[in-house]
């Protein structure tokens, strides 16, 4: 970023963060370049105002000379009436000069606002050009400007941040061996990735002595010792004590909330005094400005943040009391509960914990459920069960995170009333479904789904409603309504924009619209879902298997399996808290019967499956889902005898193909023609069953000589295939019978009888790539490592790896630069 075309590069970031370091490692490599470089690296902290610029100006000065001493004139000689101020000697100087020039500027926030000051110099730029790199603790607005330039980048806080490869390569240059996962993460989460907090974690590591010792208590008495120091370096700092352990409290750290924690009104003269303190902390790097959030707001950095508190709950711990106490009760008069709520665990004072959870319990679980589950593991087991219905809610929680073989007892909610009101009703559906009562849970549905859309744009007015139809949405598909789910999903997905939900909703309609057959819309939706950052690690638990689940099905039934593999195996085995196991498992399973590994894809099924059990019945849909996957597995492997155990009785439409597939493969072409004639037009198979059971409709009527319905079936089928993209049934009969079906007339898909193999000539020769494989292949182009293009998609090192694989194979080729040559002469990039 900062050796990039652009005029103006801003490294934005608080105190410790690398700044310094990045703009030092920088003009060392970039040097050697044919550009003269000049201005301030690591200036001292009271090098401020008119001083900065006098140094500056020293600096162009001194690379004046150097042209002197070889006789080349660089500037213009000077004017006879020189500048009054050192800042109009440096527009002089840059105007005159000769050639490219990049002006470093460290600390800009020292010389005062940085944003008027950079615009200024580049309006001053010489015929060879300028570029201004400036690192500040400051934000700067320049975007809302109308004078800012528009070839300007800034490199974020965030963009400072250590990746893990970075992070392992520091550790591994201080001589650290032996270092764990583990450890390695333990060092991520307390530095926050700071570049200038990591030293600390590697002292941390050598003082640990022992590869399995933990380095959290050394890294944060490390860190402490740092934010000490630096608050009792500076005068400024050493007055404000008291108001940055108060303002550290806040979170979120808004206007209003620093001026409760204070002790002013937020009006008037208290008012410009709480910015102006906020302003001071983050000239001195404590507190980064959040430039887009809706009113003022800054924030500390999490490992700083957390060592003024520890270091306040040391020494005043009644001041930390008081502070969160305030700051709950003004979230709570603002119509924000949980945040109120987070503030009275902190105090750890019970009773106003009890009390919001007594007057906020509905909008707490409708709206921050994902949080909750947190929450409460954070309040005492004996003052929850101090009131029945707090004690149901932490009970559900258990059952929530509990193994599926052994899982915890239900709790009962009980109703305020004859009629329960929507929380109330909500709360009971999710803990059946949790409970494995699934055809109870979906009954609940039907009052839920009937919950009015609010007409308020605001969010506090759409989370619950959104929270609901989303919960309503899973509820459904567990039961195998798909088409009911994609409508409460859709739902929860528009009412819940801005929130998890919308990311949640996305995933699960991923997978709907996938075990649908619908696989543009899977895409599509998986898309969406994608384009959401992460949540932490708990909730992403939660979140991230519906979209790569049903990702994983739209794309094996496009015979992309080398990409289906990846994202199962990215998605590992189910989680012992995973609701969506079935589909999990159901999805392996077809992965096993499309890679020929029938036998081990049994295996793994069934021996997944005693992790679950009794979750298969009691109306769940991963009943008839894994019977009809384990009973092709069978198949495969030339049981029929035990694939008709398994569904020989069935009625469910999911397990129809299969049936039928079980009599035709013991010959019984009536039979199987029977299932198909009562199973066409009902409206419960999917588009994927359709298509599965005319493709056996036409293999049936070949058997008994019926060439004119073959044909028929065999139309049938190819046409749901071209309009949905499903091809994967296409290799669910044996390569005998589909040979006689190509002879009947209709064309198959291209996949189906293993052409488009071998190094393509034209781009219709190549097998189409995927949403994500273009994006992968227009990555290739930046000569970017494998892990950096796994970071900029948000997936593993692993699934990239799959999805090149697929990639080649695609277009015949071996290697990068050969894939990438292939594509531009095809016209693919």
């Amino acid at each position: 970023m900062l050796s990039g075309p652009e005029r103006i590069v801003v490294v934005h970031g608080p105190r410790l963060s690398g700044k310094t370091t990045l703009l030092g490692q920088w003009r060392a490599a970039d040097a050697s370049r044919a550009v003269d470089t000049a201005g301030v690296l690591d200036p001292v902290p009271d090098l401020t105002g008119d001083r900065y610029w006098q140094r500056v100006a020293h600096s162009l000065s001194s690379k004046r000379r150097e042209y002197d001493d070889r006789s080349i004139p660089p500037i213009d000689p000077a004017p006879v009436d020189l500048p009054r101020g050192h800042f109009d000697e440096v527009k002089r100087l840059v105007r005159s000069w000769r050639g490219p020039l990049v002006l470093v500027l460290d600390d800009l926030h020292l010389a005062g606002d940085p944003e008027p000051r950079a615009r200024e110099l580049l309006q001053h730029a010489p015929p060879g050009g300028l570029r201004v790199i400036a690192a500040t603790r400051t934000a700067m607005s320049r975007h809302g400007s109308s004078g800012a330039p528009a070839d300007t980048v800034s490199v974020t806080p965030k963009d400072l941040l250590l990746t893990d490869v970075e992070l392992t390569a520091a550790i591994d240059h201080a001589g650290v061996t032996a270092t764990d996962r583990i450890q390695l993460g333990a060092i991520a989460v307390e530095t926050g990735r700071m570049a200038g907090l990591v030293d600390v974690g590697v002292d941390a590591l050598r003082s640990t002595g022992s590869s399995r010792a933990s380095p959290v208590g050394p890294v944060r008495r490390g860190i402490d010792r740092v934010v000490v120091r630096v608050l009792a370096g500076d005068p400024e700092l050493v007055g404000y004590r008291e108001d940055i352990v108060r303002t550290a409290v806040a979170t979120p750290l808004t206007e209003s909330a620093a001026a409760v924690a204070i002790g002013g009104d937020g009006e008037g003269e208290g008012q410009t005094t709480v910015i102006d303190r906020l302003a001071a902390f983050e000239r001195h790097g404590l507190v980064v400005r959040e430039t887009d959030a809706p009113e003022p707001t800054w924030c500390y950095p999490d490992p700083i943040r957390a060592s003024i508190l520890r270091v306040a709950k040391a020494e005043t711990p009644g001041l930390l009391r008081d502070t969160r106490l305030a700051l709950s009760d003004h979230w709570l008069e603002l119509g924000r509960p949980h945040t109120a709520f987070v503030h009275a665990i902190d105090a750890e004072n019970w009773d106003r914990v009890l009390e919001i959870l007594r007057n906020h319990w509905r909008t707490l679980y409708t709206t921050t459920f994902l949080q909750m589950d947190g929450d409460l593991r954070r309040i005492p087991v004996d003052i929850l069960d101090s009131e029945p219905l707090f004690g149901s809610l932490r009970r559900m929680h258990s059952q929530f995170s509990a193994p599926k073989d052994s899982p915890a007892r239900p709790p009962s909610i009980e109703t305020s009333s004859d009629v329960p009101d929507d929380a109330e009703r909500l709360m009971r559906m999710i803990s059946l479904r949790i409970d494995g009562r699934f055809s109870d849970a979906a009954a609940e549905c039907g009052p839920l789904s009937r919950i009015p859309e609010p007409e308020a744009s605001t969010r506090s007015a759409r989370d619950g409603p959104a929270f609901a139809f989303l919960h309503v949405g899973l509820s459904l598909m567990l039961v195998g309504r798909f088409d009911d789910a994609n409508q409460m999903l859709r739902r929860g997905h528009r009412l819940g924009s801005g929130t998890f939900i919308e990311r949640d909703a996305a995933g699960k309609l991923t997978l709907a619209n996938a075990v649908l057959g619908h696989l543009v819309d899977a895409e599509s939706w998986w898309d969406e879902e994608r384009r959401h950052p992460q949540l932490p690690p708990d909730s992403e638990l939660v979140v991230r298997p519906a979209g790569m689940i049903g990702a994983a099905l739209a794309r094996l039934d496009r015979l992309d399996t080398d990409s289906a593999i990846g994202l199962i195996t990215d998605l590992g085995a189910p989680a012992d808290r995973e609701e969506l196991w079935g589909f999990a498992l159901y999805v392996y399973g077809q992965i096993a019967l499309t890679t020929g590994t029938a036998a081990d894809g049994l295996r793994y099924v069934e021996h997944q499956m005693r992790r679950f059990p009794g979750w298969c019945g009691n109306g769940a849909v991963a009943g008839p889902l894994l019977d009809a996957v384990r009973a092709d597995l069978h198949l495969a492997l030339g049981r029929s005898d035990a694939s008709t155990e398994l569904v020989g009785d069935s009625s469910h439409p999911l397990t129809a193909p299969v049936r039928a597939r079980t009599r035709l493969y013991d010959g019984d072409h009536d039979g199987a023609l029977e299932l198909v004639r009562r199973h066409d037009g009902d409206l419960r198979c999917t588009q994927r069953d359709s298509l599965e059971l005319n493709l056996v409709g036409a293999a049936a009527s070949v058997g008994i000589s019926a060439r004119r319905d073959a044909v028929r079936y065999l139309e049938r089928a190819v046409t749901t295939s071209t309009l949905t993209g499903v091809v994967r049934p296409f290799t669910t009969l044996p390569h005998t019978t589909m040979a006689t079906l190509a002879e009947l007339g209709p064309e198959l898909p291209v996949a189906a009888h293993g052409t488009g193999t071998g190094s393509p000539s034209s781009p219709h020769e190549v097998t189409a790539l995927t949403g994500r494989e273009h994006a992968i292949l227009r990555s290739l182009e930046t000569g970017d490592s494998i892990s950096t293009i796994a970071d900029s998609h948000f997936v593993s090192v692993n699934t990239v790896k799959t999805q090149l694989r697929s990639v080649y194979r695609k277009l015949g080729t071996r290697s990068r630069g050969a894939a990438v040559e292939k594509a531009r002469r095809l016209g693919l990039l």
